[in-house]
């Protein structure tokens, strides 16, 4: 789901621990290249990257790359497995600044997780849309009942295997994935007359699409 919610933004940078997001072009693994990089991208209308950390240290390098995140700005920025490098009581100072104000700078954030239960109640109070999966464990219920309302929480519960609902925050009810597509789509246009909106969405990953579109590359 994030993959295919993130391959229909234009201007998107990954955080990707797992080397999973293989459809964008521009994999990088230090520092200094994404700042060349990202140098290179705030020129572009279109662009696509991921960071997939060589060290052990991911919290030391998430939090580098949040700043540059946060300077450069007009992006979509997708955290896989946000739980890797936060808790459920605090997040990385730098990544709770793009979660505060990174609206200020035109960035917004597709994050996932396994469990509801495990992610930073500051993150999930910023989140403007949950797309949700199949959930049995009373924990998770409960967090998402605590964030979401009961009723989701009951409908998540019987929802088919690899079945997902998308909740609005904003309108507190069930909305269509496409109007997340369509919000994240606006947003992330360099273009955009209101980019200092921003949007977070919470993408449980259980689920990816199944293609792929790269508007614009450039390999290092």
């Amino acid at each position: 789901m994030a993959r295919y919610l993130a391959e229909r933004c234009f201007r998107v940078l990954v955080w990707d621990p797992m080397a999973e997001h293989r459809w964008v072009p521009n994999r990088l693994s230090s520092l200094e290249r994404l700042e060349q990089f990202m140098t290179w991208a705030s020129g572009q209308s279109a662009f696509a990257g991921r960071y997939v950390p060589e060290t052990a240290e991911l919290t030391d390098d998430f939090e580098e790359i949040c700043e540059l995140v946060y300077d450069y700005g007009d992006l979509v920025f997708l955290v896989e497995e946000v739980p890797m490098v936060s808790s459920p009581s605090s997040l990385p100072g730098q990544f709770d600044r793009i979660v505060r104000l990174g609206r200020h700078q035109g960035v917004s954030v597709i994050y996932t997780a396994q469990r509801l239960a495990e992610t930073a109640r500051r993150l999930t109070a910023a989140t403007d849309y949950f797309i949700v999966f199949q959930h049995h464990e009373p924990r998770d219920l409960d967090a998402i009942a605590d964030r979401c309302g009961r009723e989701v929480a009951d409908r998540v519960a019987r929802l088919p295997r690899h079945g997902y609902l998308a909740w609005s925050a904003v309108e507190g009810a069930i909305v269509p994935l496409e109007t997340v597509v369509q919000e994240l789509r606006r947003l992330s246009r360099r273009d955009n007359p209101v980019a200092r909106d921003n949007a977070v969405t919470f993408a449980n990953r259980q689920a990816y699409g199944t293609w792929a579109r790269v508007m614009s590359r450039k390999e290092l």
